[in-house]
């Protein structure tokens, strides 16, 4: 399958109303959207709060007009979620600390956007995490994924390893996601567009800021 882009449309995406059980795999069930509004990029430096997960070892950096609030997974499950809300109440992304299930799924094509290093959170073997913005074809139309992931998430070209957002920990691990609609965006034009946004930088500065101590 050929990877190609399209600049069509620059509508913004739509983001999902998370569930309580957070999905350590691929998150592709279409649910109600929520369609987040984006101003152009350049913004004055927003204040920002900490938020540091119960355990006290996992910490990331967010704008003060954000909130963060957690849930626990269904009796049974490890772990425990953080949703991440804008100042207007729409979530825009979920962390779940201390999870311990893998990922699966098939050869896709990839196409990845963004990416940069993580050091923060390093994992306990070494590997160091990245973080990224891609999309993957399936041959029934694209899905979007960001977040962190092994490297190996954001290997780009035909037939590569599917999307995996859970990264090893010294606790168990992290998952992480931005929670896109299905499909988050009309097209790959319009992916491109949101990433000038003040949305995006604060979402990548937010997760590129995660430490493990």
């Amino acid at each position: 399958m050929t990877i190609s882009d399209t600049a069509e449309s620059t509508r913004m995406p739509a983001f999902a109303p998370v569930s309580m059980a957070a999905t350590v795999a691929r998150a592709t069930t279409a649910l109600p959207a929520l369609v987040v509004s984006a101003t152009s990029a350049k913004p004055a430096a927003p204040a920002l709060k900490t938020f540091t997960f119960p355990d006290g070892h996992i910490s990331f950096a967010y704008p003060a007009t954000w909130t963060v609030r957690t849930v626990l997974p269904p009796a049974g499950v490890p772990g425990v979620e953080a949703i991440v809300a804008d100042g207007a109440g729409n979530d825009l992304l979920s962390l779940g600390n201390g999870f311990t299930a893998g990922c699966a799924g098939g050869p896709v094509s990839r196409r990845v956007f963004d990416q940069v290093a993580v050091p923060g959170m390093t994992a306990p073997d070494g590997t160091e995490p990245v973080f990224g913005f891609a999309v993957e074809s399936y041959g029934d139309g694209d899905a979007y994924f960001m977040g962190l992931s092994d490297p190996r998430s954001l290997e780009q070209g035909e037939r590569v390893p599917s999307w995996c957002s859970l990264v090893s920990t010294g606790n168990g691990g992290l998952s992480t996601r931005v929670l896109f609609n299905d499909p988050g965006f009309p097209n790959r034009g319009a992916a491109r567009a949101w990433m000038a946004t003040d949305q995006y930088a604060q979402l990548k500065a937010l997760l590129v800021s995660l430490t493990y101590a």
